[in-house]
């Protein structure tokens, strides 16, 4: 039959990326809580905030989430939904590059065979 696609959901409650702890506390909250939640609207992610924040400083920040490829939205009448936008190989990827440019010149591939030879030690 044909070949099937695998679709990898962004992660939920259980594994929130790590990238989520590098941002300032005010966006590291809202973004938990739309991984935890899945999907959330503005007004859900106000109502649930543990300080009161205006209904615009909560749309601003969520966009700001999207721009930093944090989050993702979809428009459904006329209301903007915030999903989680980064998967467990979003992060596995970040941080291998993150791995690569502190300890490699940013050179995956001297990383890739540094790791190779470590194994072939073993």
């Amino acid at each position: 039959m044909g070949a099937e696609m695998e679709f990898e959901r962004p992660r939920a409650a259980s594994g929130l990326p790590p990238e989520l702890r590098k941002l300032p506390p005010r966006e590291r909250e809202i973004a938990e809580m739309v991984y935890r939640l899945e999907a959330a609207t503005a007004k859900q992610v106000v109502e649930k905030l543990s300080d009161p924040l205006t209904n615009a400083a909560v749309r601003s920040m969520l966009n700001r989430l999207v721009r930093k490829g944090i989050l993702t939205r979809w428009l459904m009448r006329r209301t903007f939904i915030y999903l989680p936008a980064l998967t467990r190989t979003d992060s596995r990827r970040i941080a291998l590059v993150e791995f690569a440019e502190d300890h490699f010149g940013g050179s995956i591939q001297r990383a890739a065979e540094t790791m190779q030879q470590l194994l072939h030690e073993g």
